[in-house]
């Protein structure tokens, strides 16, 4: 009876022992593949989502840093320069394939009419108030992240974003409210006020522009999720307030803001009030600097040389990738688990194997003493119980692939909440525009499923262990004298 047959014969022989060891590693075996699915559908979903959003590098302001210094009393808030934006394109310009940021500010106008949403309220104080964002290049980022498309019109041209010239894209649904088309120019009464000690509002200047509108832009539609009220801030629609925003030039806003700060300056007596026109920093408005790399697997270099160029702790860069981290929170750390999950069960598979094998090999004395006496290598011995090991762990691990998917899928189900708690939004991280995934998208391409890779790599993790532990437990097999065995 040649190796091959004996190790057969044993298997048939020792059927109890060969379930037992059959069930050890099923058990062992759908641990350590549902751990290893969730682990590897984790990083597919977040391969998958990030390969279809720009390669987006935000920098934006610290928000909690900031709120410590106003906290500490720190009225000299370092702020971001024109100055270190420049050194950023020269240091790390070959990165760069566009980058935009975004000036604000508000007009107080009844030139204009707001559009109103349903359950909300007006934010404005007797007068419509507009919020203006700005923009730096014609593919400004709502364009270039696919959340708004031009559905009529066209962007800015080159000459108009340097000019400052006041032309106007807005929504779709403005431009309806105030039954306006593309070509139209419309003349705003910019009103710039304050209040006075007896709360009664002072009117500083009024500014009188002809626009002209060039372009109407449609949002993306928002996710279930931000339908309910967990999109609100005290009853304030964030997401639904860009409705009412008027895209303008940056240059056109920085000096719209320029004349505000000198009205303000100027009625509380070049500064009285705490107003400074000559510190004024027209970036103080901008909450993040968007840049689109040529690909996104350049980040960490774009951000090691912006670093050395930038210096300023107040202001951090963020991706795509720690975007999908921060709101699949609870699906990273589940992933953390059960990649220690993983490892610790293939580490603890070799120490309960072992055990199991070295009790089979005890009551198995006398069968490999006989071996021994009639001359067999202990080589031989050993081999022929790593196949024996090695053929039920097959087919425990064949058993465990048809059942692991199902374990992987309640395990994730029990872990991961249906929606995790959300904190409030800020005013200040309202508008980032790595915002743009939520977690009920996240749990909609989160699937458990099984490739071949995975199978072939799971094979060799079960075969590897199953030598390593037939191997440890035939230290008994070393040791035996076959001169004392029968005795």
């Amino acid at each position: 009876m040649n190796l091959y047959q004996r190790a057969l014969a044993s298997i048939v022989r020792r059927i109890p022992k060969t379930l037992i060891l059959l069930i050890i590693v099923l058990i062992l075996g759908n641990i350590m593949l549902s751990s290893l699915l969730i682990v590897q559908s984790v990083d597919e979903t977040k391969e998958a989502m990030l390969r279809e959003l720009p390669p987006i590098v935000s920098l934006s302001m610290d928000f909690q840093k900031y709120q410590e210094l106003l906290e500490d009393g720190v009225m000299d808030i370092p702020w971001i320069t024109f100055e270190d934006l420049e050194n950023i394109e020269r240091a790390a310009g070959d990165y760069i394939k566009s980058y935009d940021y975004s000036m604000r500010s508000g007009l107080q106008t009844d030139s204009l009419q707001r559009v109103e949403q349903e359950g909300g309220f007006s934010f404005s104080f007797g007068r419509q108030t507009f919020n203006c964002n700005g923009t730096q290049i014609p593919m400004f980022t709502a364009l270039e992240t696919g959340d708004a498309e031009i559905i009529e019109g066209r962007t800015f041209t080159e000459q108009e974003l340097e000019q400052g010239s006041p032309v106007v894209i807005m929504s779709k649904e403005l431009a309806a409210e105030n039954d306006l088309v593309v070509g139209d120019t419309f003349t705003l009464e910019c009103v710039i006020s304050t209040f006075g000690a007896d709360f009664q509002e002072i009117v500083l200047d009024t500014i009188y522009y002809d626009f002209q509108l060039i372009g109407i832009i449609q949002y993306k539609s928002l996710p279930a999720q931000e339908e309910s009220s967990g999109g609100m801030f005290g009853g304030f629609d964030l997401e639904r307030e860009r409705l009412n925003n008027l895209i303008l030039p940056n240059r056109f806003i920085r000096d719209y803001n320029t004349k505000w700060m000198e009205a303000i300056g100027n009625y509380y007596g070049g500064g009285g009030g705490g107003f400074q026109t000559a510190d004024y920093n027209p970036l103080s408005s901008v909450p993040s600097f968007n840049y689109v790399l040529n690909s996104s697997e350049q980040f960490d270099q774009f951000v090691r040389l912006s670093e050395t160029v930038l210096n300023n702790e107040l202001y951090v860069f963020t991706s795509q990738e720690d975007n999908f981290k921060n709101v699949a929170q609870p699906l990273e750390s589940m992933r953390g688990i059960l990649n220690y999950v993983f490892y610790i069960t293939l580490g603890s598979s070799v120490v309960v194997l072992a055990l199991v094998l070295f009790a089979f090999a005890r009551d198995r004395k006398k069968e490999i003493g006989i071996y021994l006496a009639l001359g067999e290598r202990k080589a031989r011995i050993i081999l022929q119980l790593i196949m024996e090991t090695v053929a039920v762990g097959l087919v425990g691990a064949a058993l465990a692939v048809t059942s692991s998917t199902y374990l992987a899928s309640v395990i994730s189900q029990l872990m991961l909440p249906a929606q995790p708690v959300e904190e409030a939004p800020s005013f200040m991280m309202m508008e980032s525009v790595l915002a743009k995934i939520d977690y009920a998208s996240i749990m909609q391409s989160f699937n458990i499923g099984l490739d071949l890779p995975t199978i072939i790599y799971f094979f060799i993790a079960i075969i590897l262990t199953i030598i390593v532990a037939q191997l440890i437990a035939s230290v008994y097999i070393l040791r035996f004298d076959p001169k004392k065995i029968m005795m």
